[in-house]
């Protein structure tokens, strides 16, 4: 058998070893993300416990959190009503935790949901929250198939989504420290990278308020096209492209 080549950690990565503590040795052959590695992944401000049971939240859906906190800002000043605010796929809880946490002044005018399939994401989820957070934070969390355990009374001003969307034939070329080591079930969307994000939207009619909006963390292939059968029916959809310029993210008003 060929001896495995040692593996070259980037500065960032032998940054994040030493900041955490880490006693992998720096010319070690393991492939694993350093962040699985440590346990502990960097998210806006603070930092996440990690396992190889949920994604490793990524630099972009920073840009997503931006794109909703905006929003719940604008919202919060026209109204004194409390927002309800839904995340389908928590993973790690990065979002939802940064909202809550950037929110944290308005903790009575607004109450988050959070779903995943994964009973292990799930509560590793709710550990992160109680880290961050403390037991206090406004979430509740429930294991669900996107909305299938969501109660047909409740409904929400805003729904955030960063579900899988990686087309199924890209997957073998994706980097080997996120192809073998992180999770496929949050990885893959299918043929067009957007099963999952079609089977939301499908079924998000029942559980909005009106002028509610849809926030969603897109593949940078997925175009207007996508959205087609959905423009057809008169929701307004706005794309938003990341800081590197690809599209990212899109925005969906269903028709009141």
């Amino acid at each position: 058998m060929a001896e495995q080549s040692q593996r070259q950690f980037s500065p960032k990565e032998k940054t994040h070893l030493a900041r955490y503590g880490s006693k992998i040795n720096q010319s070690s052959t393991t492939t694993d993300p350093v962040e699985y590695l440590t346990g502990i992944a960097e998210f806006c401000d603070f930092t996440l416990a990690v396992n190889q049971s949920v994604l490793i939240p990524r630099i972009e859906t920073e840009e997503l959190v931006e794109l909703v906190l905006t929003n719940i800002k604008e919202r919060l000043a026209q109204t004194s009503e409390k927002l309800s605010v839904l995340e389908v796929g928590i993973g790690s809880g990065a979002i939802t935790i940064a909202l809550a946490k950037m929110l944290q002044p308005k903790w009575s005018y607004v109450e988050f949901v959070a779903t995943d399939i994964s009973p292990s994401a799930l509560e590793l989820a709710q550990k992160n929250v109680t880290t961050v957070l403390g037991d206090a934070a406004p979430i509740a969390f429930v294991k669900s198939d996107l909305l299938e355990n969501i109660s047909s009374g409740q409904k929400f001003d805003i729904v955030i989504a960063n579900l899988p969307y990686i087309p199924s034939e890209r997957i073998p070329t994706l980097d080997e420290s996120v192809r073998d080591h992180e999770p496929l079930l949050a990885l893959d969307g299918g043929p067009d990278g957007f099963v999952l994000i079609r089977r939301l939207l499908d079924m998000t009619s029942s559980i909005l308020k009106q002028n509610a909006v849809i926030f969603l963390e897109i593949d940078h292939t997925h175009t207007a096209k996508n959205f087609e059968p959905y423009s057809k029916l008169r929701w307004q959809i706005e794309l938003t492209a990341d800081q590197a310029g690809q599209i990212r993210f899109a925005q969906l008003s269903p028709p009141v």
